[in-house]
């Protein structure tokens, strides 16, 4: 079975880069939740089937105590998020 959905990590500043890709979407969201322990701040899970893309953040809670992830949408995206990605991981 190939992989059906790529990971990012988002950097708003510049392109976002990409991590992987796996075969489910419960995969991608505990492999980004890994990264984001080391790396907290946004991701995205986009759907190769149907381009339906993902948005979660990872950071401090407000009181700056806890962990937390917020899902910040889960749209079809119209533009591609992170140029080209390397077809020799796949």
């Amino acid at each position: 079975m190939s992989a059906l959905f790529d990971m990012y990590k988002v950097d708003f500043r510049g392109p976002a880069r990409w991590l992987g890709c796996v075969d489910s979407y419960d995969a991608a969201a505990s492999q980004i939740e890994l990264s984001a322990a080391r790396a907290p701040g946004d991701y995205a899970i986009v759907n190769r089937q149907t381009a339906e893309r993902t948005d979660l953040s990872f950071g401090l809670s407000v009181d700056g105590r806890h962990d937390h992830v917020t899902p910040i949408s889960q749209q079809a995206s119209t533009a591609q998020i992170g140029g080209f990605r390397d077809e020799e991981a796949e």
